[in-house]
This record gives C-alpha cells, structure tokens and sequence, in this order.
C-alpha cells in the first residue's frame, strides 16, 4: 500500500530504529550487575522499566503524530481533492492499524530472538539459577508459571514468543486507532494524542486502588512482569474495553463526517 509506503521513510526507519536500541544499551550497562535466572530474564528485564510507561505514547507517534500534522497543517484539504474523505481516512486508519502493528511486533520478537537465542551464544550472560534456588532442570518449569502468557512456552519458546509479540504488536495497533480517531475528533492536537496515555497510566492507576480490579491493569496486560501469572484471558478484558472505546469513536466519526470534513 503506498500509503504505507509513505510512512516508511528512511528518517523515521532509523528514528524507530534508534529508539529501539533502548532496551539493548540499558540491558548492555546493567547485564552483570543484574542475576538471570535462564533467557525468559533476559526478555523480560529488556521489556520491563520504562516502556511500559512510555508505551502508548510510542504507539500513538508511530504514525498517529505525523497524521496530527496533517492535519494540523491542512494538508488534508488537497488530498482529498483528489479522493473522498470517507476512502481517505479509511486508507489511513488501515496504515496506521498496519505500520503501529509492525513497528510493536518487529520490535518484541527482535528481542525475542535475541534473548533466547543470541545472548547465551556470545557469552554476554552466564545464567544463575542457583541463586533463585533452581536447577537447569526446574527452571523451565519455573518459567511456565512466571508470568501471564509464558504457560505458552510449553509449547515451545518461537511459539511464546510470536504470540506474545502479535498480542504486544495488537495492543499497540489499538491505541494508536483511538488516537487516530481522536485527532479527526478534537481540535486540539496536543490533547487529542495525550489521552490515550492518560487513560493508560489514569486508568491503571484507579483500578490499581482495588483489589478486584487490580489484575485488569491496562499496562498488565501487555507487559505482565509486575505481577503474578494470571489466566491468559483476563489479559482480553483490558483490550475488550479499548477496542469498545475505539467503535464508538469509529462510531461518531462516520455519523459526523459531514461536519468533520468542513474541520479538516
């Protein structure tokens, strides 16, 4: 799709590129003052920190920021000289949904991939499970049961990893889609990206007041380090409720794409 395409030039390639390598230079400082049990450590010490907080502000700037400035700028007014605003705004949902999905999953499963199976290799980590009183051999059932998603390592470690990284990949897709629809909403661009995040960190922190709600954490649910293995579905009810939140939006920008179109 050309408009994906688009998305992808080479300056925003190396920025997401650089931004990436984040994780891997903390990881590099911190690698021997740091005990790893087995690579499920290793991944999960990469992921964990500051993006879960950063997350949804990444996943709205992958291509969400430069559709603000679109906007903003009024370059929508002659694009869609050429093309119905309907089509228009469809083709950019659609790659804004693809490109915020692709950034995510190359991202995790890059990571993925490095922590089980490049890392032991060049040596960069000597494991010590003894000093989480495991064995080689009871480590791996540790690691079925330490977090929400890695009971999907008993099916083997490219199977967890895949799946974990199409789920971290989606949920950012999903973020990205309400603020998609919220810079077509309000006016204020500023405003329209931010409340994505506010409603990640805000929200999270109202249901972290109660017991009952605490497990449906929205960061929790992407990245399960903080807390003990819950079932995998509960994990569905954080992005059930987005994905409720994004239809409606999805909702009153096509009953109001009349007026919308005279704000463009």
């Amino acid at each position: 799709m050309k408009e994906i395409q688009n998305s992808l030039s080479i300056k925003r390639i190396v920025i997401w590129f650089l931004l990436m390598l984040g994780p891997f230079f903390y990881f590099i400082v911190q690698r021997n003052s740091v005990s790893f049990r087995d690579r499920l450590d290793v991944f999960t010490f990469m992921l964990e920190g500051i993006l879960p907080l950063i997350f949804v502000l990444l996943a709205t700037l992958v291509y969400v920021g430069s559709f603000s400035q679109e906007i903003k700028n009024r370059f929508l007014v002659y694009t869609r000289m050429r093309i119905p605003l309907r089509k228009m705004l469809l083709i950019k949902f659609i790659a804004n949904s693809l490109t915020t999905f692709g950034v995510f999953f190359v991202f995790t499963f890059g990571y993925f991939l490095f922590s089980f199976y490049i890392v032991q290799p060049l040596g960069l980590i000597h494991f010590e499970p003894e000093a989480y009183k495991l064995t080689e051999t009871t480590v791996i059932q540790d690691s079925y049961t330490r977090h929400t998603f890695t009971q999907l390592l008993q099916y083997g470690s490219l199977t967890y990893g895949f799946l974990y990284s199409c789920w971290v990949g989606f949920n950012a897709a999903v973020y990205a889609m309400i603020g998609f629809f919220l810079v077509i909403i309000i006016r204020n661009q500023f405003w329209a990206l931010s409340i994505p995040s506010l409603m990640y960190i805000l929200g999270s922190f109202v249901m972290g007041l109660d017991n009952s709600l605490m497990r449906f954490r929205f960061p929790d649910a992407i990245f399960p380090y903080s807390y003990m293995q819950l079932p995998i579905w509960t994990a569905f009810i954080p992005l059930l409720f987005l994905l409720i939140i994004c239809t409606i939006l999805a909702f009153f920008v096509n009953k109001n794409l009349e007026r919308i179109d005279t704000l463009l």
